[in-house]
């Protein structure tokens, strides 16, 4: 009878275990990745010098950028401090960018003179981010030359690593931008204009900024700053 008892009480509690193990794995939150958008950007339309999106807004996370070169010339599609290869009329080619933070980014064709009368925007990236703000920094172009100063006008060097926030001034007589390598860049503006621009440089290093104006980097607009 203690025997029969003893084995009733064994399976009992290895059913007990069972539905347990059974209620955990059931109630256990899935694991999220990160949200992926496929956005189709025709260059050349509806004018030689325009673009026409699908869609001019993402979450944060990934989005794959089809880039169809409808018109009758080369053209190029630069966002986030990535661009396209020179498409030829007909041709076609993918980007994919990550964005790890909400808000604004311009896109535009870096080819001489497309950005100025018209080939550009802006592609709005929605939701928020856990990046911290670490640095608010002045960026003032001039021709042809790329200074980066505290508030205070102290040239800077270097940073924390996290998210930057740049006050971009042109202060040059032609048109310039600022871009970080596969981080983000502005849109062109002209001489007196001004823009804002959020980069986030999440880990310690050199990262390259330059203007994607044709010619102007190799001239002189180009950089390191060093993040800590």
């Amino acid at each position: 009878m203690h025997r029969l008892l003893a084995v009733l009480l064994v399976c009992a509690a290895a059913v007990a275990a069972a539905f347990a193990g059974f209620s955990s794995a059931g109630t256990r939150a899935p694991k999220t990745s990160g949200v992926t958008t496929n956005v189709t950007v025709h260059a050349g339309a509806p004018s030689e010098y325009a673009f026409t999106l699908s869609q001019t807004s993402a979450p944060v996370g990934t989005v794959v950028f089809t880039v169809i070169n409808d018109g009758k010339v080369q053209h190029n599609f630069s966002i986030a401090g990535q661009t396209t290869p020179t498409l030829a009329p007909g041709a076609q080619a993918t980007l994919t960018v990550n964005f790890a933070v909400a808000g604004s980014q311009p896109y535009l064709c870096t080819l001489p003179g497309h950005a100025d009368i018209g080939m550009q925007g802006t592609f709005n990236v929605t939701g928020s981010s856990t990046v911290k703000l670490t640095a608010t920094l002045n960026a003032t172009l001039k021709d042809f030359k790329i200074v980066l100063t505290t508030r205070t006008g102290a040239q800077v060097r270097s940073v924390k690593h996290g998210l930057i926030r740049l006050n971009v001034r042109n202060a040059g007589k032609v048109p310039h931008n600022i871009v970080f390598r596969g981080k983000g860049g502005t849109k062109v503006i002209k001489r007196g204009q001004r823009t804002t621009l959020n980069v986030v440089l999440n880990k310690a290093g050199r990262y390259y900024y330059f203007c994607s104006v044709a010619g102007h980097a190799r001239l002189g607009m180009k950089g390191y700053l060093r993040v800590t």
